[in-house]
């Protein structure tokens, strides 16, 4: 069994009237099964409203399925005695960083999380210094979290998930907020921890270009579980993701733009730098 695991997950939102009787049910996941391994990068796309957001509040026990089961490293999480060893196995972080920053400095903010947990002092301060390192953020360790730009305050944010030793991070379109620059050094800094600390990353985002160095992809419309894959088998399937109401990166759609054309190309380009050496390729072949 892989650190995550979901079986026949289906989360249903029922909407009630002033009186409490049942207006409508939404079925917000829909039959789904995930299986994720210790040390996987696995990224969960789909448009608004397609499930992603709530499937991942279910891998942290925020919401509990109304049916199947959710196993968070072999913990099924609507056994209440596990609540807490699931959450601290799976930490989350969200969209907005104001909603999870609550140190006045960012040390103690970081430092909060082991600190409920009853770590003693010294190895907090040591937890404190190696997740600001991992992220990049220990030169801003006495700094007001109200000084950093939105980039730096996730990043505050997930180093202070780390310092609880977390197996597993979910980010819940951690760059929603921030701008192209912030949204880079948020994925540099989650590529990071993935490749260096071996920490499961599993990234809910509908940013395309986010993706591209991830494990596997999961793509979600309608609550169920539409395509799945690596990046290069997802975005090989361009006309499929339009039909999904999903991008894809710039660079894989002007590669399809020109297969069109006529242009020998391979499928599921995914940088510049892969376009450049296949043009380069098509173009000695012609010669």
């Amino acid at each position: 069994m892989g650190i995550i695991r979901t079986e026949q997950l289906v989360f249903e939102y029922i909407r009630r009237d002033e009186e409490g009787n049942v207006e409508g049910i939404t079925r917000a996941v829909d039959e789904v099964d995930l299986d994720v391994e210790q040390g996987d990068f696995v990224a969960i796309l789909g448009h608004n409203g397609s499930g992603k957001s709530t499937l991942a509040k279910h891998i942290n026990a925020i919401l509990y399925p109304t049916e199947g089961t959710v196993w968070v490293d072999g913990m099924n999480t609507q056994d209440d005695k596990d609540l807490w060893n699931i959450r601290q196995e799976a930490g989350m972080v969200f969209q907005n960083p104001d909603n999870q920053i609550i140190g006045q400095v960012v040390e103690e903010d970081v430092g909060f999380g082991p600190e409920n947990m009853g770590v003693p002092t010294e190895e907090i301060w040591e937890r404190v210094e190696e997740s600001l390192k991992a992220v990049g953020m220990y030169a801003y360790r006495k700094f007001s979290p109200n000084k950093l730009s939105g980039g730096q305050k996730q990043r505050v944010s997930i180093a202070g998930v780390i310092a609880m030793h977390p197996k597993c991070i979910i980010l819940d379109e951690p760059t929603a907020m921030l701008d192209p620059n912030g949204r880079k050094e948020v994925v540099r800094a989650v590529r990071g921890l993935n490749d260096v600390e071996g920490i499961t990353v599993v990234l809910i985002t509908h940013y395309m270009e986010e993706i591209i160095h991830a494990d596997k992809v999961f793509v979600m419309d309608k609550g169920k579980i539409a395509m799945q894959g690596t990046p290069r088998e997802i975005f090989s399937q361009v006309e499929k993701l339009k039909e999904l109401r999903l991008d894809v990166p710039q660079v894989t759609l002007l590669a399809h733009e020109l297969q069109k054309m006529g242009v020998n190309l391979p499928n599921g380009i995914l940088t510049v730098e892969e376009l450049t050496k296949e043009l380069l390729k098509a173009g000695q072949s012609v010669k």
